[in-house]
């Protein structure tokens, strides 16, 4: 082996098993999944764990999805997978998409994240490792620079992050496009050249090929001068975060912020938060979405029974004049149960169970307090009753009061949110 094909192969394992380290990641009693296309940068990376295993005895597990949207190409990159992990003793787990699926990148990457998860948890692994590198590091920021994403965007790819349950490692970070090609050339390797990805009706194809190709005339290390960008970011990003978690411990509490203290922010803090939130729940942003919900807790902080916000098809953002947060599935379905209760005893209404019984004891009852599951009601010469969900127009006579009002108006008044009403 000459000294230059030498060197390579030693920096890129170098860097890897540094990688592991830092994370604590070496132990022989670890499992790790490998996300392998059987491109040159997946490829590069599993060989180099193969590598890494045999000193460290860890096992690996190699994933690939056939995404079936080439045909027969698509079936000749599985059998080349499967090829190079039989040669090398390594477990190969495949599974091929429906034709039928929409061939867009949104459902792929929808549909590979669904089958890393599902192996994921099949062998309770430790860690998935994906092979991004330096040079799709630069692809992304530029691509989120184009979507407005913000500052937050600069920080690139970051070298560990979670899906749901799953730990995502990417050790290929440090790494350009270049090296991981060189060094699968000198190890002999025969990595799948996916045809697809010359395709610049693709957005990222299309910075690859047309938008970096031109920065590289300005700055042939222009890979380089993005990740520094993004460690940059990364760090800013860390001492931003140190701040704001003061500024949370201080308005929230479960998840839920003061609205009274919120709106008392300066607007960029503000908008901030909200960043963060979005983030936190793997939503789409931009400017303009931060911006927009921004404007509506503070146009409707005051409001006693408080205003949603769909901010998905299934989450919404609620703002009322004492909190603000998210909930899902905000539309209950209202039922028509109805139930006749006819003398005092035991009864089940929507999986609730509530007892009437007559009040005999000689004191006067207490009012009960807030938190108290129990209500002193005249019921004389009531019976029979009709148990249902509220109308509109039902009117209610609270305790104390001369006349009656709307159960509407009540509920408002008490600052009981839209969607819970039917619950009550």
């Amino acid at each position: 082996m000459c000294l230059c094909k030498r060197k390579l192969i030693v920096v890129m394992l170098n860097r890897v098993k540094s990688f592991l380290k830092k994370h604590n990641l070496l132990g022989s009693n670890k499992l790790f999944l490998v996300g392998f296309s059987g491109g040159y940068d997946s490829m590069c990376l599993l060989d180099v764990l193969n590598e890494i295993s045999k000193e460290e005895n860890f096992k690996i597990i190699a994933l690939h999805l056939n995404h079936n949207w080439r045909k027969e190409e698509s079936q000749n990159e599985q059998k080349n997978c499967e090829k190079y992990c039989q040669e090398r003793g390594i477990e190969f787990v495949t599974e091929t998409l429906s034709d039928s699926l929409s061939k867009t990148e949104t459902v792929a990457r929808e549909k590979r994240q669904e089958f890393f998860k599902k192996y994921y948890k099949k062998y309770n692994a430790d860690g998935l490792f994906l092979a991004h590198n330096k040079s799709d590091n630069t692809e992304t920021i530029i691509y989120r620079l184009t979507k407005g994403t913000g500052v937050n965007g600069l920080c690139g790819i970051l070298d560990t992050s979670l899906l749901d349950f799953c730990k995502i490692y990417r050790p290929l970070l440090e790494s350009s496009r270049d090296e991981i090609v060189q060094y699968c050339a000198k190890q002999n390797l025969c990595p799948n050249n996916d045809s697809s990805n010359s395709n610049t009706k693709y957005a990222r194809n299309f910075i690859r090929h047309k938008v970096i190709s031109e920065l590289k005339t300005i700055n042939s290390k222009i890979d380089d001068a993005v990740y520094n960008l993004s460690q940059i970011a990364i760090s800013e990003q860390n001492i931003i975060k140190e701040y704001l978690s003061k500024i949370k411990n201080e308005i929230m509490k479960d998840n839920i912020w003061d609205t009274k203290k919120f709106v008392k922010l300066s607007k960029d803090i503000q908008n901030r938060l909200i960043l963060e939130n979005l983030i936190e729940n793997n939503l789409d942003y931009d400017t303009k979405k931060v911006e927009e919900i921004c404007e509506f807790i503070n146009d409707n902080s005051k409001s006693k029974s408080g205003k949603t916000l769909s901010l998905t098809t299934d989450l919404w953002l609620f703002v009322s004049k004492e909190k603000i947060y998210t909930v899902k599935n905000i539309k209950p379905n209202k039922t028509k149960e109805e139930i006749i209760v006819n003398q005092c005893g035991e009864y089940s209404f929507q999986d609730i169970i509530f007892e009437i019984k007559e009040y005999n004891k000689k004191e006067k009852p207490k009012y009960p307090k807030e938190n108290e599951f129990f209500a002193y009601v005249n019921l004389e010469n009531k019976f029979p009753l009709n148990i249902r969900t509220r109308e509109d127009g039902d009117v209610i006579q609270p305790f104390g009061m001369n006349g009656s009002m709307k159960l509407k108006k009540l509920l408002i008044n008490k600052g009981i949110e839209k969607f819970n009403r039917d619950d009550i």
